[in-house]
């Protein structure tokens, strides 16, 4: 859907936290806003989808793209708590404040129950199923526990929604919870045809923002929600319940370094896309003048990491019905936010679960295949991954990734170097099978082909000196080594380099 910005009385505006981020554009005195990257490509000419560099980078880089940046130049993602004006002037507003109070475990736990009840009471009203995806982590079941509660209040059917492989511990614990409460089940099933269509669609529905293997098992929700019903999904928990992001805690966060992750970005390219790189990253914080690291890393980290790459994903489900993220309404965030990091910690969850049910504290965690309670799973067979991306990526699905990696097209955009990306390919392939490691770069990058091909985007750049020219020649020939002399040879006379 397309919201068009034209008189100066008109605005777009996004919630305050954790909600829906938009594309936009401004161009022919208008002011274009879309909710997904195919419908703004739609309205873009193929001469203006040239692709973006410093998005390259990032993406590479972080697994995710900083700040509004997209592929595309000059089309961009609103942040939170912001208003984009009819004049394409976007104002951001100052983030919810952090504080540093002190409280006890038990009391942030109440605190913390009493809030979360209040928000899921309110966005679970006039539905008429509520689709829950559980796992076999600590955030969502926290969800499940506040839900039970308040289940008669809901009245709406809930049903718990969950994917990966049957004998993992995500599938095997989210399933006994499920039963234990009785609440109908779905399982859906993981394999690497599943994993090749979502490595699709996050390039053609999600514009190569991310590796599409983070879409997991969303598109259930293509055939079988309807509008009006809701999603509720538990994806902050770790950071605004726990202030904690990847399994790092805040008070341990450092911020990555900026650079050229293994060269792949051109040579000619990465000091400016780099020095620009660290601007994007800074917009999160630009409007907190708080002199504390901790504050700007966790900004940083909402901002970036759970906007652009956790909630673009969830937002897959958007297309299908309404989706909610527990622990995001402001009365949460600003009540986890005014306590220092030291009482943001797995004690808050050990008190939590034990108040709403003891079962749930004893339950193990798909983490570590133990419960807070101290309880050991009694299956030690059982996996503690629900995928086997690494060696689907490795063997079943290799022909498919390195067709699309080594398209005769990619270099054509004039963004990435060919030795660099022939390591990163030889270094993913001799990586162990339980690893992802170099495979999610390599699906980022294979995303980017993909989304060339289907956007028509337009290369960024051209050799504009002497030196330029020779790396770039120096790049396509040693591209896979044979490959890209093979390719020389078969179009020797017919394709300039």
């Amino acid at each position: 859907m397309l919201t068009i910005l034209e008189s100066p009385s008109d605005c777009f505006e996004t919630s305050k936290f954790g909600g829906f981020c938009p594309y936009w554009i401004q161009r022919n005195n208008q002011v274009i806003v879309a909710n997904t990257a195919p419908e703004m490509m739609e309205i873009l000419p193929k001469v203006e989808r040239i692709l973006d560099p410093v998005a390259v980078l990032e993406l590479i880089r972080f697994n995710y793209i900083s700040g509004d940046r997209t592929l595309v130049q000059g089309v961009q993602r609103m942040p939170w708590h912001s208003t984009l004006t009819a004049d394409g002037i976007l104002h951001r507003h100052a983030p919810i404040p952090h504080g540093v109070q002190y409280m006890h475990a038990q009391e942030v736990a109440q605190r913390l129950q009493v809030l979360l009840e209040q928000e899921l009471l309110e966005a679970t009203q006039n539905r008429t199923v509520i689709y829950l995806l559980l796992s076999g982590g600590l955030d969502s079941r926290v969800i499940a526990g506040i839900l039970k509660r308040l289940e008669a209040q809901i009245v709406a059917p809930i049903v718990c929604v969950t994917w990966g492989l049957d004998d993992s511990r995500d599938v095997v614990y989210a399933r006994k919870l499920a039963s234990w409460y009785g609440w109908d089940f779905v399982h859906i099933p993981y394999d690497l045809d599943l994993v090749w269509a979502n490595i699709e669609r996050g390039a053609l529905w999600g514009g190569a923002e991310v590796a599409g293997i983070h879409l997991h098992g969303m598109d259930w929700f293509r055939q079988n929600a309807k509008p009006g019903e809701l999603v509720v999904a538990a994806s902050f928990g770790d950071s605004i319940g726990r202030a904690e992001f990847s399994s790092v805690h805040l008070r341990d966060l450092h911020p990555m370094d900026i650079e050229n992750t293994w060269g792949l970005l051109h040579p000619a390219l990465q000091e400016a896309c780099i020095a620009t790189a660290h601007q994007d990253r800074a917009l999160a914080w630009s409007s907190e003048f708080s002199p504390l690291d901790w504050v700007r890393n966790e900004l940083d980290m909402q901002e970036n990491y759970m906007r652009r790459m956790i909630c673009h994903a969830m937002d897959y489900i958007r297309q299908f019905c309404d989706l909610h993220q527990a622990f995001t309404s402001e009365e949460v965030v600003s009540f986890m936010w005014s306590l220092s990091p030291d009482c943001r910690t797995d004690a808050v969850y050990r008190e939590l679960l034990k108040a709403l049910d003891p079962k749930l504290q004893s339950l193990p965690w798909a983490r570590t295949g133990v419960g807070l309670d101290g309880t050991c799973d009694d299956d030690a067979g059982l996996r503690k991954e629900y995928h086997e991306w690494g060696k689907w990526l490795r063997h079943e699905l290799r022909p498919r990734l390195e067709k699309v990696l080594f398209s005769s097209d990619l270099l054509d955009l004039g963004v990435l170097y060919g030795p660099a990306l022939e390591r990163a390919w030889e270094g993913f392939l001799s990586e162990p099978d339980d690893k992802l490691w170099h495979g999610e770069t390599i699906v980022k990058i294979c995303g980017i082909e993909l989304a060339r091909d289907a956007f028509n985007l337009q290369a960024c750049r051209t050799p504009t000196n002497a030196q330029d020219a020779v790396l770039d020649r120096i790049s396509r020939v040693f591209l896979c080594g044979k490959r890209g002399i093979q390719r020389l040879i078969r179009n020797s006379g017919v394709r300039k380099i």
